[in-house]
């Protein structure tokens, strides 16, 4: 059977973010969606300590709806948004208009699994709920993005955990271990797990994680 998404992930993924984009409302797109917790934690550090990240630059993998590139770009960061869905694109975009902060931002419609990153490029790095779908690439690609992030930047990351339901392929979740394995030596602000309650009898874990690289001894 001819793959209709140009992706690994299973066209079942992708279709149904991909109907998800479409049907969101434009009418609000000029006011960000509530954040997940990570995110709140990180408006509020990076607000109170008062730092200025004008030119200063970042990538959101996944970029989804936009809403977490847009963000960033609201803080003074250059963006680059990717995503492999032309529905995603256009949302970003779009929102990125409304928010005022389409010049700061480079929305490019690319997989997420070949985009290569460049180590020490970015000063913040960000996946949210998106390196789960790249199951047996999962865990590389967060080594990867790790490496892209520059000496005192940032690493933003968001996913699942057990309990989930079943799901075929397997999702590769990343875990707690995992990460905190892969950021030893660096500076952890913000690293949790949730339970959440998503329907009736559908209850999964959620982590997240906010740390910053070491800067390189002189």
């Amino acid at each position: 059977m001819t793959k209709r998404y140009p992706s690994s992930i299973p066209d079942k993924y992708m279709e149904g973010w991909d109907n998800l984009y479409k049907k969101q409302s434009e009418e609000k797109l000029d006011e960000l969606p509530p954040h997940y917790v990570h995110y709140a934690l990180l408006e509020f550090f990076f607000f109170t300590q008062g730092k200025e990240h004008e030119g200063k630059t970042a990538i959101e993998l996944g970029a989804g709806d936009g809403r977490y590139a847009c963000f960033l770009a609201q803080l003074g960061y250059n963006v680059e948004a990717i995503d492999i869905l032309p529905s995603a694109i256009d949302i970003t975009e779009k929102r990125a208009t409304a928010l005022g902060v389409r010049e700061k931002m480079k929305i490019l419609l690319t997989d997420i699994d070949t985009y290569e990153t460049q180590p020490e490029s970015y000063d913040v790095v960000s996946a949210i709920q998106c390196l789960q779908y790249l199951f047996d690439h999962a865990l590389p690609k967060m080594y990867e993005l790790l490496d892209a992030v520059k000496p005192g930047g940032f690493f933003l990351y968001g996913g699942n955990v057990k309990p989930h339901f079943k799901t075929e392929p397997p999702l590769r979740f990343i875990t707690m271990s995992e990460i905190k394995q892969a950021l030893k030596g660096w500076k952890i602000y913000s690293i949790a797990k949730e339970v959440r309650l998503v329907r009736p009898k559908d209850r999964r874990g959620y982590i997240w994680v906010v740390a910053q690289k070491p800067e390189k001894k002189n």
